[in-house]
């Protein structure tokens, strides 16, 4: 009986377990804003300094962690953002027509934003991890839902900033980043990891799966009272 147990379970992990994968890094392609330009500067403030500070560092270089219930005031840039955290698949503003290559820098002093699309495929995604680096600061949201902000002076270092996504759902999800400039060098890199969930096993299967204990437990009983 103990072999049949344990077969069973076998197949029950084979079905369920994720497989780890990369799912958006460096080479990733994703839709690209660089329409925003300067129009945030000096605002949103925060903790004795800006959110956004100003060109050149003109007002700090400050070091921020920007909790999830801190989400910025981008009003000022809603007609090059257009509606993207809302309709990310179409969210007009200044936003490229498809996907394309990020550049790891970007013109200093000015922002830029990204969608990036995270396919949770039919069975969806687990311990999703976000990574990044930035020079000067980023801000994160998931399907339209911010998650924090980070903000750092020097140059670009991967990893200083991590999120956990937590688990997706099946179809597409949208990874939405805002990146920030205020002088001197503009970089960033990424790594956002996870576990790709197998689709659920269909009824079928399940059926045959049980089909096969029942017919082992039978067998078992046999041999039992043959003994």
């Amino acid at each position: 009986m103990k072999q049949y147990v344990l077969a069973a379970l076998a197949c029950t992990a084979f079905a369920t377990a994720g497989q780890a994968a990369t799912l958006i890094d460096g080479t990733t392609a994703g839709y690209y804003n660089d329409g925003i330009g300067t129009v945030l500067d000096g605002s949103n403030p925060f903790e004795g300094s800006f959110m956004f500070p100003g060109a050149n560092i003109s007002q700090g270089d400050p070091s921020l962690d920007i909790p999830a219930g801190n989400e910025p005031d981008l009003s000022a840039a809603a007609s090059a953002l257009g509606s993207w955290l809302t309709t990310p698949a179409s969210p007009g503003g200044s936003w490229s027509a498809s996907p394309v290559a990020i550049p790891a820098s970007w013109w200093v002093n000015s922002e830029t934003a990204i969608i990036y699309e995270l396919d949770g495929g039919a069975g969806g995604l687990s311990n999703v991890m976000a990574s990044f680096g930035v020079d000067n600061g980023l801000f994160v949201w998931l399907n339209g839902n911010f998650l924090g902000g980070h903000l750092r002076p020097g140059g670009v270092v991967p990893g200083e900033f991590t999120l956990s996504l937590g688990n997706l759902g099946a179809g597409l999800n949208y990874l939405q980043i805002l990146r920030e400039d205020h002088g001197g060098l503009a970089g960033y890199s990424v790594e956002v990891t996870g576990d790709i969930s197998p689709a659920p096993v269909p009824l079928p299967a399940s059926g045959l799966l049980l089909a096969a204990g029942a017919a082992g437990l039978a067998a078992f009983r046999r041999r039992t009272r043959r003994a």
